[in-house]
C-alpha cells in the first residue's frame, strides 16, 4: 500500500501541534516561554524530524531518533533547563502534553465527527487542556498556599504554619517591607521579659478606615517550599490577636508580596 505525503501539511501540522504541547508544559511548569524562543523549538523539533523520516529508511532508527534527539533538542531550546533534573521534568511534561493534546483530539474525531477539520479539531483541544491546567492549578494552590515557616529570633527558632494571603498587601512606611501578619500568643514571652521591643505601624483594612498595628521585626524566617526555602532577612510581622484567624491551622498570615524576595 502506498501513501502519499505532502510535506507542506505535514510540517505545518506538526509545527502546530509542537508549538502547542510545549506551550501547554510551560503553563503546566508555570514556567514564562518567549514567543520567539517557543517558535524556534518547535521549528527545529519539526524540521529534525522531517529530516530524520527523509534519510532514514529504517523506521525504528527513525522513532529513536526523534524521541531521543530531535525531541529533547526541541524542549531544551524552549526551556533551557540548565540542570538534568529540571530538563527531565520539562522533557516529561511536554510528552505528557503531546500525547494528551493528541487523545483529546481522538476523541473530538471520533465522538465529535470533527474529522474533517484538523484546525477545528487541534483548537477545541488545546482548548480543553488549557480549561483543564487551569483547573488542576487551582486545587492545587488551594494546597501550596499552607507552608511551614521557621521564624528566626535571638532567643531561638520557633516553627510555625503559614497561610500565603495574595489580598495582605501591607507595608511597613518606615523601612519599606511587607508586613506578615501573626498570633501576639507566639511572642507573648518575648514581648513580656522586653527581648523583642513592638512599635506601631499604620494600617487600614475593610471596616476600619485607619488603624495602628503592633509590629515586631525578628532576626529571619524561612518559608519552606519543596523546591528550595526561602529566606527572609529582618521580616516585620504585625501582631494580632487569635480571633483574626479562621482556625487553628496556621499562626501567621504570608503577605502577598513574600514570593517576590
Amino acid at each position: 500500500m502506498k501513501y502519499e505525503l505532502y510535506a507542506d501539511v505535514w510540517f505545518l501540522t506538526n509545527f502546530s501541534m509542537d508549538i502547542i504541547a510545549l506551550w501547554i508544559a510551560g503553563r503546566m511548569m508555570k514556567q514564562r516561554v518567549r514567543i520567539g524562543r517557543l517558535l524556534l523549538a518547535g521549528f527545529v523539533g519539526t524540521a529534525g524530524a522531517m529530516c530524520l523520516f527523509f534519510f532514514l529508511s529504517n523506521y525504528t532508527w527513525y522513532r529513536l531518533g526523534v524521541h531521543f534527539l530531535v525531541n529533547p533538542a526541541m524542549v531544551w531550546l524552549c526551556y533551557r533547563g540548565r540542570k538534568w533534573k529540571t530538563f527531565f521534568g520539562q522533557w516529561v511534561l511536554t510528552y505528557l502534553s503531546i500525547v494528551l493534546l493528541g487523545g483529546v483530539m481522538g476523541w473530538g474525531v471520533t465522538n465529535l465527527g470533527l474529522g474533517g477539520n484538523f484546525w477545528l479539531c487541534l483548537v477545541c483541544a488545546a482548548v480543553f487542556l488549557v480549561l483543564a491546567e487551569k483547573v488542576i492549578s487551582f486545587f492545587c494552590r488551594q494546597r501550596e498556599t499552607v507552608y511551614e515557616l521557621l521564624l528566626v529570633t535571638k532567643e531561638g527558632n520557633i516553627p510555625v504554619t503559614g497561610f500565603f494571603d495574595t489580598g495582605n498587601l501591607l507595608m511597613d512606611p518606615i523601612v519599606g517591607k511587607p508586613v506578615h501578619i501573626v498570633k501576639r500568643e507566639i511572642f507573648k514571652g518575648q514581648l513580656e521579659e522586653g527581648k523583642l521591643m513592638a512599635r506601631l505601624i499604620p494600617f487600614h483594612s475593610l471596616g476600619k478606615e485607619n488603624g495602628m498595628l503592633e509590629a515586631v521585626t525578628i532576626e529571619g524566617m524561612y518559608i519552606l517550599k519543596e523546591e528550595q526555602p526561602l529566606y527572609l532577612e529582618k521580616p516585620v510581622l504585625g501582631l494580632a490577636k487569635e480571633s483574626l484567624f479562621q482556625d487553628d491551622r496556621y499562626d501567621v498570615i504570608l503577605n502577598g508580596k513574600s514570593m517576590d524576595n
